[in-house]
């Protein structure tokens, strides 16, 4: 059985660049992730201060292009509630007062769905916005959200 898609337009990586589609993760591609998120081999340390650490790797097919990966420790925090409040686009709008508009477009699986989000950048960057492919799946003591940039025929908000 094919999985669905989030769209047949030429997309990002599910889980290497040129795909035609990108399709909703299954479990390996959450083991993957969770591999490649604990990996050290080449990536390059690039920032790591109070508790937040940035690693950057260049894409082998082209080195303007780089994938970067974050990791945060929250010491105070549960991962499941820390899970739970990235999930809930009406608190994000609360906490996050970089958010200009969040919602939801689509679900795709019980643990998948397309979503639309913009936010505020500091000048003299422009204002960004995105649609993505999210997936989650709890795995043990590990709370994965994985996502993907994708086109979407839904319009943008005005003034957009």
């Amino acid at each position: 059985m094919e999985k669905p898609t989030a769209s047949t337009e030429p997309q990002g990586p599910r889980p290497v660049l040129g795909r035609e589609s990108v399709q909703v993760p299954d479990d390996q591609d959450f083991r993957s992730f969770r591999s490649e998120c604990e990996a050290e081999v080449g990536w390059n340390l690039t920032y790591s201060k109070a508790g937040v650490s940035v690693w950057v790797q260049a894409v082998e097919m082209d080195r303007t292009l780089h994938k970067i990966k974050c990791r945060m420790e929250c010491r105070d925090v549960p991962a499941e509630t820390l899970y739970d409040v990235l999930h809930d686009i009406e608190y994000r709008k609360k906490w996050d007062s970089n958010v200009i508009e969040t919602f939801d477009i689509a679900r795709l699986t019980v643990n998948a769905d397309v979503g639309y989000y913009s936010w505020r950048c500091p000048k003299p960057l422009k204002n960004r916005d995105v649609i993505t492919l999210r997936s989650w799946l709890p795995m043990g003591t590990d709370y994965i959200i994985m996502n993907y940039s994708v086109k979407h025929p839904v319009p943008y908000p005005s003034g957009w």
